[in-house]
């Protein structure tokens, strides 16, 4: 008889673990992105570490103990950081979408591939939080000069090895239509390499000309570009003076060509207006058009 009980007590112990064990709270992972530990293989990896009680943080709470995690703090076998040792979190601020995130001195050292990995180890661990869209890093509160574009979206990464970095990126470029001679975009899929620029990319593909038969170049041949980078949402697009000289005549028609160069760079994410420059320095005309001043997307 007591035998009987002691079993019976016994299953309902077993019954009553395993109820609670059902009961249990899943575990909350979160990825943490930095280099990959594999020769010829991808540039960047993941590691899972455990979030469930951060979970419950806010989403500034959470950036925060993310980029702590990605700065040195995660211990998880086999992570590397893409940072350099003794960089701190000065701050991280979340406005409007974006995670505007500064470093203390020591980031800048880092320059090509290996900055391009860290910004985008960065923004694909900080692009999983809801509602941050967009990362913008800065040191010690200045951005960093030779950084060819200020805003890093995770959807523009495609990362095959540390020898071969590209991105896909989605534009649409515009070209005059050979009948009517209006512009007309086309929507292209450029692919950069380590070090490129969208807007870099995109002022290459208007200089090789449209894909489409039906649309003719924007561009006269010969045309030449110095510089373009882009900064807090201003891309300036520095060309020699020579070019002047290139332009069609007409009013219309420079102008035809200067929106066409607007209106496909305003194309790139975080370009909001185009800036044009001659030698560097901003000029009253370019030809016959006005950019005195910066140019927006008609």
């Amino acid at each position: 008889m007591k035998k009987r009980i002691f079993l019976l007590l016994l299953c309902l112990a077993l019954l009553l673990t395993g109820c609670a064990a059902s009961r249990r709270t899943p575990k909350q992972t979160f990825r943490i992105y930095g280099l990959s530990g594999a020769p010829g293989g991808d540039a960047i990896s993941a590691v899972d570490v455990d979030w469930s009680e951060r979970k419950s943080l806010t989403v500034d709470q959470q950036a925060q103990a993310a980029l702590e995690q990605l700065l040195g703090a995660c211990t998880e076998p086999g992570y590397r950081t893409p940072i350099p040792q003794g960089v701190t979190l000065r701050s991280c601020q979340l406005t409007g979408g974006m995670a505007l995130v500064d470093f203390s001195q020591g980031y800048e050292q880092l320059s090509g591939i290996d900055l391009t990995i860290a910004d985008y180890c960065v923004t694909l661990t900080l692009s999983q939080l809801p509602g941050i869209s967009v990362v913008r890093i800065t040191v010690e509160g200045q951005d960093l000069a030779y950084r060819t574009h200020s805003l890093l979206q995770s959807r523009e990464v495609l990362m095959t090895s540390e020898d071969d970095v590209t991105r896909t990126l989605g534009v649409r470029l515009f070209f005059p239509a050979w009948e009517s001679g209006l512009l007309t975009s086309e929507s292209r899929t450029l692919t950069l390499h380590e070090g490129d620029s969208a807007v870099e990319a995109i002022m290459s593909a208007l200089m090789e000309g449209p894909q489409t038969e039906s649309l003719s170049p924007l561009l006269p041949e010969g045309f030449q570009m110095l510089t373009v980078r882009v900064e807090s949402g201003t891309c300036y697009l520095n060309l020699p003076r020579s070019d002047v000289s290139l332009l069609p005549e007409g009013l219309e028609a420079q102008q035809l060509l200067v929106r066409g160069l607007v209106n496909s760079l305003c194309s790139a994410n975080g370009v909001d207006r185009v800036q044009l420059l001659l030698d560097g320095q901003v000029a009253a005309s370019f030809g016959q058009v006005d950019i005195s001043g910066p140019l927006y997307r008609e």
